[in-house]
């Protein structure tokens, strides 16, 4: 009787082993595939997003007008950052890209760093421009522009 028991017991888990390992080698399709891509994405902003052509130009404004004896006075209005921020995602949509901007001194050395939201959408496979108005510290002889974080679209 004992016998019995011990066979049919293992009878049903070897029937249940075979049915459960035939399901997850079938082939997903492609509509599973495509939710699979999107959550990976979705879940990863910053691999899928990229600056491109990004330049600083520093701004000036007149303090003073020239007059029959002297030149005009300018002094520094900040810096005009510009650039294309490009989502290779299939898929994702983010927004509200944050990115970092970094300031070294001519020995290289990190004087400060600043952080700032660029608010817009991003679709899937698509380049914006951006443009960001900045004050840079007075002794910054180079920069960095980082990419930081992005919120997911949700849809």
């Amino acid at each position: 009787m004992m016998k019995k028991i011990t066979t049919i017991t293992l009878s049903i888990f070897t029937i249940l082993l075979i049915s459960c390992s035939g399901e997850s080698n079938r082939q997903k399709t492609p509509e599973e595939l495509k939710v699979e891509l999107k959550q990976q994405e979705l879940l990863n902003p910053v691999k899928y997003l990229e600056s491109k052509n990004v330049t600083m130009q520093e701004q000036t404004k007149k303090v003073k007008n020239a007059g029959l004896f002297r030149s005009a006075e300018y002094a520094s209005d900040g810096a005009i950052i510009e650039g294309q921020i490009l989502n290779t995602a299939t898929l994702a949509k983010y927004k509200d890209v944050v990115v970092k901007i970094s300031y070294y001194s001519q020995t290289e050395t990190l004087i400060d760093e600043k952080s700032y939201v660029i608010y817009e959408f991003y679709k899937p496979n698509s380049s914006k421009k951006f443009l960001l108005k900045v004050n840079p510290p007075k002794a910054y002889k180079s920069y960095n522009f980082q990419l930081t974080d992005a919120k997911s679209v949700y849809e």
